[in-house]
């Protein structure tokens, strides 16, 4: 019991300050992005990017990205949901839903207020609004959501969740479907919805415990 009390007091702390950071770092990118602060970052960025490309390469890349779309992120929470109802944890499966979709809501919302242009010459044909990345920030919810619930098993062993959001929103870069800046805000969007959702629920009880 110690060390799920301690395990839930870390959470705690790690998801108050990935709340905030998120909730800082995503309104700090977007005053930045609709001021134009960013454009020259960005285009340099993606200039840049552009002169590694190599068709095996981008293949790989594409491959990874579709890891993170739409319908794979529906298979994993049914996934985890059936699991979680089997174990008889109906609030751990409410808590992954509301966290991963929640995510994905929000950040469509935004997407739609901000109506940002994605760059040209994208890899992968897609029309939505760029800012803030859909990919970027469910990678990111979804990483943070199997850390609350590997945290107090394998206590720091479970903090390479966090790569996967890190390889998804390089991807989106790689391929030219984002801006630089769209990335990062997705990142800290992904982080304080979820973050906060975490925080507010390890404050009531374990969340490996939960039943």
């Amino acid at each position: 019991m110690i060390f799920y009390e301690r395990a839930e007091m870390g959470l705690r702390r790690f998801f108050s300050l990935s709340a905030w950071g998120g909730l800082l770092i995503f309104l700090a990118m977007a005053i930045s992005v609709i001021s134009g602060l960013t454009q020259a970052c960005d285009q340099s960025v993606s200039e840049t990017i552009k002169r590694f490309h190599q068709p095996l390469v981008d293949q790989l890349v594409i491959f990874l990205t579709k890891l993170n779309s739409p319908l794979a992120l529906l298979l994993v929470t049914l996934i985890m949901g059936v699991m979680l109802l089997y174990k008889k944890r109906k609030l751990q499966a409410v808590i992954f839903v509301a966290g991963l979709w929640g995510t994905a809501l929000a950040t469509t919302l935004v997407k739609e207020l901000v109506k940002r242009p994605r760059p040209t010459d994208r890899l992968v044909e897609i029309h939505s609004p760029s800012f803030p990345s859909w990919h970027s920030a469910t990678s990111m919810a979804l990483a943070l959501l199997f850390l609350a619930w590997l945290y107090p098993r394998y206590k720091n062993r479970a903090f390479p969740v966090l790569l996967w959001p890190l390889l998804i929103g390089l991807s989106r870069i790689w391929l030219n479907a984002h801006w630089c800046s769209d990335v990062l805000a997705g990142w800290a969007l992904g982080a304080f919805v979820t973050s906060t959702i975490l925080f507010v629920y390890t404050g009531r009880k374990s969340y490996s415990q939960n039943s």
